[in-house]
C-alpha cells in the first residue's frame, strides 16, 4: 500500500512495546529542567529531584518543547488547532473500507478528517493558524469554530453537519518559524540535541524521523540533514498545504 491511516495512540503503545522487548529502558517522570556538568550538558532534573543521566540528551517534547528550553522561543511556539468529533447517526458510513482520510484542500480550507474509530467517531479537525497557548492551560475549542465546523460540513459532507459533537479539544503543535522540523545539537550547550518543530507534521513522519534523528546525534550525513539543522531564526513562513486565513 502507499498510503494509510492508523490510531496514533495505539502506534506510540506497540513502538513503546517494541522498544522494551529490545532492551531499551523508560523512566518516568517529568523534567524540571535540564542537568549539567560544567558547560556540557550531561542529563535531566525531574521534578521530584532525582537525576536522569546520559552522554547525550536529546528534547523531543513537542509543544513543551520552548517551554522547557526556553532560549528557543524565537525558533519554536506552541500553537493550539481545534479538534472535533463527531457522532453520526449511521457509523457504518464513515469506516474506513468507504470513507478514506480526507482534507478539502488544506490550503484553501484547512479541514480535514479521518474515518470513524471502533467506537463510531469521527474526526473532523483544522490545520490552519491556530492560537497561540500554553500546553498546560490549552483551554477549550472555541463555540465559533464548531459553527464553522457545522457549515463545511452542510456543503461538504451533510450526512454528518448534524450529528452530535461528542468530544472537543485542542491539539498541540510546535510551529518552527519556518515550518521545517528542527533536528540538531544545539551549537551553545554541549550534549544537547533537539528534536521538535513538528509544525503538525510530527506522527505522520514517524517512520523516517527516528533514522534522521539518530543521524543527527551521531554526526552521520542524512539526506534531510541540512533541511532540519540548526539555524537561526527568520522570516515567518509555513508550507504552502498549511490554511493561513482567518
Amino acid at each position: 500500500p502507499t498510503g494509510g491511516w492508523v490510531e496514533s495512540g495505539a502506534v506510540v503503545e506497540q513502538i513503546a512495546k517494541l522498544c522494551k522487548d529490545s532492551g531499551v529502558q523508560f523512566y518516568s517522570g517529568h523534567m524540571d529542567q535540564l542537568y549539567s556538568e560544567g558547560s556540557r550538558v550531561s542529563g535531566v532534573l525531574t521534578t521530584d529531584g532525582n537525576v536522569i543521566p546520559g552522554n547525550i540528551v536529546v528534547v523531543a517534547a513537542g509543544a513543551w518543547t520552548p517551554t522547557l528550553l526556553p532560549w528557543l522561543t524565537d525558533l519554536l511556539s506552541p500553537t493550539g488547532q481545534p479538534v472535533l468529533h463527531f457522532l453520526p447517526e449511521n457509523p457504518d458510513l464513515f469506516r474506513a473500507d468507504r470513507f478514506p482520510p480526507w482534507n478539502s484542500d488544506i490550503a484553501s480550507s484547512g479541514w480535514y478528517g479521518f474515518p470513524a474509530l471502533s467506537d463510531g467517531r469521527v474526526k473532523v479537525a483544522h490545520h490552519g493558524r491556530g492560537v497561540s497557548v500554553h500546553p498546560d492551560s490549552r483551554g477549550k475549542v472555541d463555540v465559533n469554530h464548531e459553527i464553522r465546523a457545522r457549515e463545511f460540513l452542510e456543503q461538504s459532507i451533510p450526512v454528518l453537519s448534524q450529528a452530535p459533537i461528542v468530544y472537543r479539544r485542542i491539539c498541540m503543535y510546535c510551529d518552527a518559524f519556518d515550518g521545517n522540523f528542527l533536528i540538531g545539537h544545539d551549537p551553545n550547550r554541549e550534549g544537547l540535541v533537539v528534536a521538535s518543530g513538528g509544525s503538525g507534521h510530527g506522527f505522520k513522519f514517524a517512520p523516517v524521523l527516528g533514522e534522521v534523528i539518530a543521524d543527527a546525534v551521531e554526526h552521520h550525513p542524512n539526506k534531510w540533514g541540512a533541511r532540519f539543522s540548526w539555524r537561526e531564526a527568520g522570516a515567518p513562513k509555513t508550507e504552502e498545504a498549511r490554511y493561513t486565513g482567518r
